[in-house]
């Protein structure tokens, strides 16, 4: 059975359109895939490593404008990036993506969104001093992330596969990731990531080690009484603040629709 929060191939399009095959010049190995209600398109392998809902589900979790700085770490096609450029139009967004192939994607993505002059996409492995040498420390407001979900032996994974390596912890460990988060931000910044929910201890563990204070938390059900998939969490760097735990989002209803509350996650419906 799919899980809920893999979306069926068009079902994130817009009134814009379903996802197209076959484009120019691609010989059929790419889709563009229209999202938010056809304000952002992206093209994205037709094979391979695909985007889900959680990408947007993160970006509705971050809130709304001024974002400031903000540098999304795994970028994969640009999602999440490039859905937070859209949502605010003074944002000034990094893409770093370690896949050649995918971070191409990025900039193809930004380039055909009209987002060149306030986007840039870094091709490399963050934990790279090569890397880490284009990224200054505490030069951004935001961190958001869709990091590899699943650690080194769980399932069968080849380890040379583009979606192996955005799926499992095989170039990225989660502590690598929030400690390279936390050399990021600036004082009082923030650290947005989506991650399965069995996982969250870590998630939360890993945060509070490194000083980032989680300042909230929203749990993302499949469906209304069926234990959660996804938790998104928020923290701040010299916060000394609470946790505040949001109301929970339900993905589908009982006849396996996309609820209103996701709908309007996506950006189908008005906030």
């Amino acid at each position: 059975m799919q899980s809920p929060t893999e979306p069926r191939r068009g079902a994130l399009a817009s009134a814009a359109g379903a996802a197209h095959d076959g484009l120019a010049g691609d010989g059929g190995e790419l889709t563009c895939d229209p999202i938010l209600r056809g304000r952002l398109t992206l093209f994205q392998p037709k094979v391979g490593y695909r985007f889900s809902i959680d990408p947007l589900l993160l970006a509705d979790f971050v809130g709304p404008p001024p974002l400031g700085r903000l540098v999304d770490l795994g970028a994969g096609v640009g999602v999440v990036g490039l859905t937070l450029a859209k949502n605010d139009p003074a944002a000034q967004v990094t893409l770093v993506e370690l896949q050649p192939r995918l971070a191409a994607l990025c900039e193809r993505n930004l380039g055909h969104n009209g987002l060149a002059d306030r986007c840039t996409v870094i091709q490399g492995d963050l934990l790279a001093p090569a890397t880490q040498k284009q990224l200054p420390g505490a030069c951004f407001d935001l961190v958001v992330s869709c990091p590899p979900y699943y650690p080194l032996g769980t399932g069968d994974v080849n380890p040379d596969s583009e979606e192996a390596i955005a799926r499992h912890e095989l170039r990225l460990p989660l502590p690598d990731l929030v400690r390279a988060a936390r050399r990021l931000i600036g004082f009082r910044g923030r650290v947005a990531v989506v991650y399965p929910s069995p996982r969250l201890s870590e998630l939360l563990a890993q945060l509070l080690a490194c000083g980032l204070q989680p300042t909230r938390l929203r749990l993302v059900h499949p469906h209304p009484g069926e234990p959660a998939q996804r938790a998104i969490v928020e923290a701040r760097k010299g916060s000394r603040g609470g946790l505040c735990i949001e109301p929970p989002l339900y993905v589908r209803d009982a006849t396996g629709s996309y609820t209103q509350q996701a709908r309007r996650a996506l950006g189908e419906l008005e906030p």
